[in-house]
């Protein structure tokens, strides 16, 4: 049968049995030794009563007889608990491997699932069962662990209790019955309230995250945003206190049916009991009953907790695992590829696209064409669609309608990995990974070219920099995994990630905003290295600095629908259109004293 097709307990049991089956035989120990420890404080009171009314008792046989149960009964507690210890770090490393499948679907789905907030609100929940010891994937192994154990005591106890008085199991039966029966009502609510409560969850988490962020602390302080980040916090707290509080108020109202039900039960049970001692039973069996009477309920109470609780984490397991059986990779593409020293021919024919979720076109009916080693500037207002023009063409998101040819093929015949390696792109907002300076530049933890690297750092001018660090470029970059981790500031990281796309290169430079983090002699030796980097190669540059175009073949400005002007430097100067304008606008500031362009 196919695994997938699976019920999760089962798939959960059969990571167990492909992993770790020593987890198996701990749990045999555990619920041969579990089943005994509650049979000690059961016998004890019955002995001791019946020694003490026996013939010629003393104070040393009393003190035997406790000392012996209670060492019994502590070592029955000592290997639950030695037991407990041993096989749990082992169901966390089952987790673990949950969790790596996890990050290997985040880092493999097609990357629009990335940009939806619906997306995640949805599977949540899900993602969260499998981050935490206390529920989801381990808290069933938790459970699961202790259930043989629980229902073998309460068949035990219900045989014991039987023989004594079937009304008594009867009334802890039915006591026992109409408590699930809530919690799994209770549950179910729960669950359909699931993306509330996840929505409420990943937006308190989000201005928790930014409370104690360090790389926001400026911001807030300069900007006064504490009472606004707290007001957010706060409004999301409430959301989430609000949807949590109807679940409770039916989990207390329906609470009255168990706690009636418990009140029957501890009527009969102790009526029954004292009824039977007037018909002769004696004191010593009656204390035996009495805590044999709240073992079983306790023990059917932890039986009735631990399966509702894998009913309702079972849902949220169920999830996980549709998720990570769904079918959400990228897709491979066709099988075309293009060698790496030769330049794209690029093509939007008639392009038209939105965002999954939303109704406004970002292109419609949108063309335009680069030749081979064309230098392009693309520029426009913000939100004109100018970091949307990447995605599309780096295949991260595809055309509702119209086409994106490479080389005069369709973007959908290349491969998708060889796609991503035709382009060395570098984006206004910098990554920058918890790897070494030469592992961050060379994307890669193994067969680094170091001179190239070397190259990189000295194209971009932070070889001094590195250089001034005592490990260089193998010193760890941020303070996440080395204490010591180099921080770099924004125009440096900005430089670090114009070094990555230099090592990288590929068939079209892309620089998404790449300097605005520069100053302008910075931003000037960087565009003189450009010259070096896109020799031979189709580049795109797109940047608010209109100064910075005036070195490209071509420049395109686009408005939010489609193409708008499109010409050199001086073709759009003479028609004194849309980039005449923002030229004249940006010149008029820098001559007034604005920032240099």
């Amino acid at each position: 049968m196919d695994n997938k097709k699976r019920k999760p307990i089962l798939r959960l049991l059969d990571n167990i049995r492909e992993n770790d089956k020593t987890i198996f035989f701990l749990c045999g120990i555990y619920t041969v030794v579990s089943v005994i420890e509650p049979l000690v404080p059961i016998a004890l009171p019955k002995i001791l009563i019946d020694y003490i009314t026996g013939i010629s008792p003393d104070i040393w046989g009393v003190v035997r007889i406790v000392t012996i149960f209670f060492l019994g009964y502590g070592l029955f507690g000592f290997l639950q608990k030695l037991l407990q210890n041993v096989s749990y770090p082992r169901m966390f490393r089952l987790r673990m491997g949950y969790l790596s499948e996890m990050a290997s679907k985040f880092l493999a789905m097609e990357y629009k699932y990335m940009e939806s907030a619906d997306f995640f609100d949805e599977r949540e929940m899900a993602f969260q069962s499998a981050n935490s010891n206390n529920n989801g994937v381990e808290g069933i192994y938790h459970k699961l662990f202790e259930l043989p154990q629980l229902i073998l005591t309460v068949l035990v106890l219900s045989v014991f209790i039987g023989l004594a008085s079937p009304f008594i199991l009867i009334a802890i039966i039915v006591n026992i019955v109409a408590s699930s029966l809530v919690a799994i009502g209770i549950n179910k609510y729960e669950y359909k309230s699931k993306e509330k409560l996840s929505k409420h969850s990943r937006r308190v988490n989000y201005y928790g995250r930014t409370a104690k962020d360090f790389s926001y602390g400026k911001d807030v302080r300069l900007y006064d945003l504490k009472e606004r980040i707290l007001d957010n916090f706060n409004r999301e707290i409430k959301g989430y206190i609000d949807v949590f509080k109807l679940i409770k108020n039916r989990e207390y109202a329906f609470g009255f049916i168990s706690l009636f039900t418990l009140l029957i039960s501890d009527i009969c049970t102790y009526g029954i009991l004292t009824y039977l001692v007037f018909k002769g039973m004696p004191i010593s069996d009656f204390s035996m009953y009495i805590i044999a009477a709240n073992s079983l309920s306790n023990s059917m109470g932890s039986l009735s907790e631990h399966i509702t609780f894998i009913m309702r984490e079972h849902m949220y397991v169920e999830d996980l695992f549709k998720f990570l059986d769904e079918d959400l990779n990228e897709e491979e593409g066709g099988e075309l590829a293009i060698p790496k020293d030769i330049p794209l021919d690029i093509e939007f024919e008639n392009v038209t696209f939105k965002y999954p979720g939303t109704d406004n076109n970002i292109f419609e009916d949108f063309s335009l064409k680069i030749p081979a080693g064309q230098k392009l500037a693309l520029v426009g207002i913000n939100g004109a669609g100018k970091t949307t023009f990447v995605k599309l063409l780096t295949g991260l998101f595809s055309p509702d309608s119209g086409r994106i040819l490479i080389n005069g093929r369709d973007i959908r015949e290349f491969k998708k990995i060889e796609l991503y390696k035709m382009f060395a792109a570098v984006f206004q907002d910098v990554n920058v990974y918890a790897y070494t300076i030469a592992e961050n530049i060379a994307c890669s933890l193994e067969d680094i070219d170091y001179d190239k690297v070397d190259k990189a750092l000295k194209q971009v001018g932070l070889c001094d920099k590195v250089q001034s660090l005592e490990k260089g470029v193998n010193s760890m970059m941020l303070k996440v995994i080395d204490e010591d981790g180099a921080i770099f500031s924004g125009g440096e990281s900005q430089k670090l990630a114009i070094a990555r796309a230099l090592y990288k290169g590929g068939n079209c430079v892309i620089m998404d905003e790449p300097t605005a983090a520069l100053d302008a002699l910075a931003e000037q030796e960087i565009y003189e290295e450009f010259n070096e980097l896109t020799q031979g190669k189709t580049s795109i540059y797109i940047s608010h600095r209109l100064a910075s175009t005036k070195f490209c073949d071509k420049i395109a400005l686009i408005d939010g629908t489609g193409l708008k002007e499109y010409g050199n430097h001086d073709e759009l100067m003479e028609k004194r259109g849309e980039y005449y304008k923002m030229f004249l606008t940006q010149g008029k500031y820098y001559q007034e004293g604005g920032a240099l362009a």
